[in-house]
């Protein structure tokens, strides 16, 4: 089977985007291991005068406390979120600062993945106050529809709107 050099440049182009969601996944698999070692279940470390801290915290649901118990559906939109977020990256033709988005939730979305598949649970593991418990892959993930949507406003060009207005007489004169 021949490959044509659109797919090899198809396959390059995804190089750095997979290393990026495979280093989130790597690193957020590694902190969850160290949390139980270092820390028992319920414990804060610093203290829980300090407003940043690292916390043993079991978490049934979604983000901040939410969906408690909800371990089937969780995984489910895990899975989806995992297709969606492939799906988008392999179809990707935007700047780096949505590709990297997309990584990131792509990464996030994976390991969570990962845990609520094999526990039914994930282990939260940062904590700020006035803030529910958190781990890394919540970070990829938050951080990663953030610069989507940043992405997404930042590239948007508000000229064709402006000239539909100026044909229609709304526009500044």
């Amino acid at each position: 089977m021949k490959v044509s050099n659109a797919m090899r440049a198809d396959v390059s182009q995804l190089f750095w985007p997979v290393t990026v969601a495979a280093i989130v996944v790597g690193a957020d698999r590694i902190l969850k291991q160290l949390t139980p070692m270092l820390l028992e279940r319920g414990t804060a470390w610093p203290g829980e005068d300090w407003p940043l801290r690292i916390v043993h915290v079991i978490n049934t649901g979604a983000a901040f406390g939410t969906l408690k118990g909800q371990t089937d559906l969780l995984t489910i939109v895990s899975a989806l979120g995992i297709i969606l977020f492939s799906y988008l990256l392999f179809r990707s033709q935007s700047g780096t600062t949505h590709r990297l988005g997309l990584s990131l939730a792509l990464g996030g979305a994976t390991a969570n993945f990962i845990d609520r598949a094999s526990s039914g649970e994930v282990i939260d593991s940062i904590k700020v106050d006035y803030w529910p418990a958190f781990n890394l892959a919540d970070v990829a993930l938050t951080v990663g529809i953030g610069l989507m949507v940043w992405s997404a406003m930042r590239d948007h060009d508000p000229e064709p709107e402006r000239e539909v207005e100026r044909l229609e007489g709304r526009g500044d004169r």
